[in-house]
Formats: structure tokens, sequence, C-alpha cells
């Protein structure tokens, strides 16, 4: 299974449900690499630290080019990014390239992408998917015709990958068990592709945000930071 390949796809279409909205504006930062005086504040805990965002804006920006690829349709506000950075990828689109981060060599290998955690690329790609899931969860169950769109949305998926969605979908997940299996090295991404994954315009979400943010051991402060680096609402 292609995790990064389905992430792209979750990613796009949170992009276009978000619009200009809290989720397409924090995709657009990441795909355009946060490089704002915000993201060179002093963070206090170094694995929030400016220099861990290229690893992530690498994985996101190679999900989403991979889903291009196999042929995903790109929601207008990616499309929009593709567009304006396409003379970096050349036609047809190669995997882009991130200030700091390596290229892959082959990008259909899964051991490419040396990374802090000790992850493999698509290891890390099916934590966020998992972690991307979860958040989506955390204002009520994601029924079946939900379910039936986001999957017609991710098109092409083979049946394999569509069942591993579905699962996942249907599964109450616990957010203590989850953090369990998020190595260290992976506490950022694992926070930052959350946040992307909802608006935060409700309590529950908010809720949920500061339970995955203490069981990661994310302080207040640094969690702040985290979301005004995003132009996210804060938390705290």
């Amino acid at each position: 299974m292609d995790a990064a390949r389905i992430l792209g796809g979750l990613l796009n279409q949170r992009a276009a449900r978000g619009g200009g909205g809290a989720g397409g504006a924090i995709l657009g930062q990441v795909l355009n690499g946060i490089a704002s005086a915000q993201a060179q504040q002093n963070y206090p805990d170094p694995r929030f630290a400016p220099q861990n965002a290229p690893p992530l804006e690498n994985l996101i920006r190679e999900s989403i080019v991979r889903h291009n690829q196999a042929g995903g349709q790109l929601s207008p506000h990616t499309n929009q990014w593709v567009t304006q950075h396409g003379h970096q990828y050349g036609r047809p689109m190669q995997p882009p390239v991130v200030r700091g981060a390596p290229i892959p060599a082959h990008p259909g290998n899964d051991h490419h992408h040396n990374h802090h955690s000790g992850l493999a690329f698509n290891q890390r790609a099916e934590l966020l998917l998992q972690a991307m899931i979860m958040a989506a969860q955390a204002d009520g169950q994601i029924d079946a015709a939900e379910q039936d769109n986001i999957v017609r949305q991710l098109y092409p998926l083979d049946r394999a990958e569509e069942d591993y969605l579905r699962r996942a979908f249907g599964r109450r997940h616990d957010v203590h068990e989850f953090v369990h299996s998020v190595p260290q090295g992976m506490e950022y991404e694992v926070y930052q592709v959350s946040l992307m994954a909802i608006n935060v315009d409700n309590q529950r979400e908010a809720n949920y945000l500061r339970s995955l943010a203490t069981c990661l051991r994310i302080e207040p402060m640094v969690c702040n930071q985290i979301h005004q680096r995003c132009g996210a609402a804060l938390l705290y």
C-alpha cells in the first residue's frame, strides 16, 4: 500500500473542504515551506524547532505529487500550488525539492528519506494517515455516506487500500494507545497533520487537540506557537 499517495489524497480533500479556511491555509503554509518570522521563534522544546519542519514539508509535497501522478484530481487550492510551482517539476511532475531535505532517487521505493525517528518514508506516511483519520473523527463518527464520499474522491484506490481505509474509518481510536505507537522524533509531524485535518471550530475538536498535545508531551506555549506558525486558532 502506498500510504503516502493516500495521505496526499486526504490532504488534497482537506484543502478542498477548507478552501481559504484553516485546513487549506495550513496545507498552503506547508506546501510553500514555513519560512515566516514566526517559524524562527526560539522554541523551548527542540522537537518542534523550525529545522524539523522540512522533513514534513517534503513528505506532504511528495504525497500530493504521488496522488496526482496516480490519476487523482487536485482541488483548486492544491492545483494552484502545483501550477505556480510547476517549473520546479517540469511536465510530468517530478518529486519536489524541499529546502535541506533529500530528494528520493526512486519515488516508488520505501527506503528513501532518512528520518530522525528511524521510520521509513511509507511507515511515516501510514502513521500520519492514521493521525489524520483520528483527528477527523474528533467531532463524531465518520458515517457510511461520508466514507463513500471520501473513498470516491481518493480514486484511484485498489481493493486492499479501500478496505484498509474503511476499517480505519469504522474503528474508534484511542489517542493514548495511538501515541504509544509514535516514535520519538515524529511528535511534530503527528501533531501538525492532525491540525491540518480539522478546523478547530468546535469544542470537541479543540479538546481532541489538547488531549493529543498532552499525550505527546507538548507544553501549552509550544502548542500555541505551532498554531501561530500555521495560522490556526490557538488552544490556550
